[in-house]
């Protein structure tokens, strides 16, 4: 098995638009939102990149924040490109969002 770096970003999912603004499918954002307030990260667009993000420490490391502005169903071409430019890999991310996962 190949070492890892660990979690290197946390990506929070949402939908875009006031109309959503309270809808459970914005769950993935609210966490991502919290984690920024809690360790003082201000979100950035990153027009080119599809969505928000900071760069915050939590603890001993450092992580991107990135929120897509992409709707839920198009979240992937949001966070390839995002972990395309910074060259994280897969295994190294966490995706929050509203559903289980087994």
């Amino acid at each position: 098995m190949t070492e890892t770096a660990g979690i290197r970003l946390v990506v929070g999912l949402g939908n875009p638009g006031d109309e959503y603004a309270g809808n459970r499918h914005n769950a993935g954002a609210w966490f991502a939102d919290r984690l920024a307030r809690r360790h003082g990260g201000v979100f950035k667009s990153r027009g080119k990149l599809l969505g928000s993000s900071c760069r915050i420490e939590a603890g001993s490391r450092a992580l991107w924040l990135f929120k897509p502005s992409t709707f839920m169903n198009d979240s992937g071409r949001a966070l390839r490109a995002f972990a395309d430019f910074y060259e994280i890999e897969t295994r190294n991310m966490l995706v929050a969002h509203d559903e289980i996962d087994f």
